[in-house]
């Protein structure tokens, strides 16, 4: 959790931010351009935790975890973000006193979010209620419209449904960017080195989205510097796996990556998960892989 500094006047884009998405972007870019024009900061407010899961009992995982969304947003230029812990605590108080706990918390200079935002108990809380609330307050009030593309509201709900079916380009299209996950590399069997082809098992936290299972291309960086990379999500059906794992291969790469946080960057979906014959036809299918990654720009 990163806390905002001594009552310095901040505008602060409200949401769940859970994949940062092209609509999360533009309430983050309208908000830089009121905090430019009237020398304020830029702060994220968002929520920490399984909110479904405390408000329905329903679980529910993320497409960024929280160090990933602090990371982009670091590189957005958002050095202030602050995440509210999912509780009953929180999540009972009424709209107004949720507005009371921000007002209290912040310095606020305007208030930045999209139509869709919902806050206090039951969700009582819209854009005409702060609206509302903010007048009273001298507060400016900046209300975006959802986007759409093919007809279809940008949402991260969008984003998981096109993640578990491997449409890696249309979800690199609603991002802005590339979809990517980070994790450290753990030792397994040394499977990939011993066919030929060695990898970086990365660790993929349950609470992150699952994907699609089978092989991309991308990218991943490794001690600041970026390689291409053949990328494998599944259970390994050739060798009797049965627990989805994330290996990465990195061509043009020599070293150890062990314990080493790396991110992985996804370019596209080459082929689905597929158990072979014999490890002659999987090392033929994964060199055919390599040429698509390496011809890839």
């Amino acid at each position: 959790m990163r806390m905002l500094g001594k009552r310095k006047k901040t505008v602060l884009c409200l949401g769940f931010f859970d994949s940062l998405h092209k609509g999360h972007l533009s309430v983050i870019e309208k908000a830089k351009e009121i905090a430019k024009n009237s020398g304020a900061s830029v702060t994220v407010f968002s929520f920490s935790g399984n909110l479904k899961k405390v408000l329905y009992g329903k679980e529910e995982r993320v497409v960024y975890l929280e160090k990933e969304r602090l990371n982009l947003l670091k590189d957005m230029g958002i050095k202030n973000t602050y995440f509210m812990p999912v509780t009953k605590k929180y999540l009972s108080l009424s709209k107004n006193k949720f507005l009371d706990f921000l007002t209290k918390k912040f310095n606020i200079s305007a208030l930045v979010f999209g139509t869709d935002f919902r806050f206090g108990k039951n969700a009582e809380g819209d854009a005409e209620f702060i609206k509302q609330y903010a007048k009273d307050k001298n507060i400016k009030v900046a209300v975006l419209n959802l986007l759409s593309v093919n007809d279809k509201k940008v949402s991260t709900t969008l984003v998981k449904e096109l993640l578990l079916g491997g449409e890696i380009t249309a979800v690199n299209q609603l991002l802005g960017r590339k979809f990517s996950i980070t994790g450290k590399v753990y030792k397994d069997r040394g499977v990939g080195t011993k066919i030929g082809f060695p990898t970086a098992n990365v660790k993929y936290s349950y609470d992150k989205v699952s994907i699609k299972t089978g092989v991309y291309s991308g990218v991943a960086i490794v001690k600041g510097k970026e390689y291409k990379a053949l990328i494998n999500y599944g259970t390994r059906p050739t060798f009797g796996g049965n627990i989805p794992t994330l290996e990465v291969h990195l061509i043009d790469f020599s070293g150890n990556v062990y314990n080493k946080t790396i991110t992985v960057f996804f370019n596209e979906f080459i082929r689905s998960e597929k158990k072979f014959s014999d490890v002659s036809e999987l090392t033929s299918q994964i060199k055919k892989d390599l040429q698509r990654v390496i011809e890839n720009d």
